[in-house]
């Protein structure tokens, strides 16, 4: 729903400062219909949620803003006949900044090992190539640095058409920043139910994670252990990311600065950059030719048999050196 899509607008121009120009291109939507709906009478909807809005409020008030959006739905189904929506009490928290103070002290902070149970089997295979949008996502976080410091990076990326569906940037490399994203993409992206795949950190193994993907009707799948590949696409477009960003716009000596880079080069990347596999279409235009037809144009990749006897090379070697440990 393109309501949705506007309060997702909304609050990102007044948390993050960014152009209304900017992040209606990103959505896919005129200025003119987002301004249209700014403008609007109240809905149904609105109403309920002007409605829901006083006791969220009365409850970040009370508690000092601890609960984030999941605790916060307990509280109210809690304490109330209604039993409402989770993805419905997250939007309206993020459109009105209230957002949880709690935050877990790292500096007693190990790291874990993910467990068999907390982990999927490879479902996507490194069968990289996508009939339709929204069939398959890759997932993955990088980290920039800039000025002694540096920011992290979450990204959902269309297999299909290469098309970032999320796009978050972070100080912390921690669940929110992976949430965050995935709530991007959904919202943005709605009654998508795709294969999600990415790596084994634990943002991803996390039992909550999972869970979440399952009731949402997603279909999670993970890299195995050592083998980078298998999320190549994510990890090469993430690389990529970066040394556009340099060439674009050169260093950043700031996290506000640095982040303004990122979200530049992500969106002159989705409107401005031909690509070759899409002969010499965007990603934006890819995907909205795509959305709109009824058999989607296909962009098959095209075989590197010199990335495949890479790997070819690596798989043998790790076979022989397994060979010799059992001797």
């Amino acid at each position: 729903m393109k309501i949705q899509i506007y309060q997702s607008v909304q609050e990102t121009s007044s948390d993050e400062q960014c152009s209304i120009q900017y992040l209606c291109q990103l959505a896919g939507i005129s200025r003119a219909s987002y301004y249209k709906w700014i403008h609007r009478k109240p809905s149904r909807v609105d109403i309920e949620d002007a409605g829901i809005l006083p006791l969220i409020r009365a409850i970040a008030d009370e508690n000092n803003s601890l609960f984030g959006y999941q605790k916060m739905t307990y509280a109210l189904n809690n304490n109330s006949d209604v039993k409402y929506n989770r993805k419905r009490i997250y939007r309206i928290m993020a459109v009105n900044g209230i957002e949880s103070h709690f935050r877990i002290d790292r500096r007693h902070s190990t790291y874990r090992k993910s467990t068999p149970q907390e982990t999927k089997d490879n479902v996507l295979d490194r069968d990289f190539n996508a009939e339709a949008p929204n069939l398959k996502w890759g997932t993955d976080i990088t980290e920039l640095k800039y000025a002694g410091d540096k920011l992290y990076v979450s990204t959902i990326l269309d297999l299909y058409d290469r098309y970032p569906v999320g796009v978050v940037v972070s100080r912390r490399n921690d669940t929110k920043l992976v949430h965050d994203t995935y709530f991007m993409a959904i919202t943005l992206n709605q009654g998508a139910t795709p294969l999600l795949h990415s790596d084994r950190g634990f943002q991803y193994t996390r039992k909550i994670f999972s869970r979440m993907l399952e009731n949402d009707g997603l279909t999670q799948s993970m890299s195995r252990v050592g083998h980078c590949i298998d999320n190549g696409p994510v990890e090469s477009f993430q690389g990529f990311i970066k040394d556009m960003a340099k060439v674009l716009f050169g260093k950043a000596h700031t996290y506000e600065e640095a982040a303004e880079i990122i979200y530049r080069t992500y969106e002159y990347y989705i409107y401005r950059y031909p690509q070759k596999r899409f002969h010499g279409k965007t990603a934006y235009q890819v995907r909205q030719e795509a959305l709109t037809a009824d058999t989607p144009e296909q962009y098959p990749i095209a075989p590197n048999r010199r990335i495949e006897r890479f790997w070819e090379g690596i798989e043998k070697s790790k076979a022989k050196h397994q060979a010799q440990a059992q001797q």
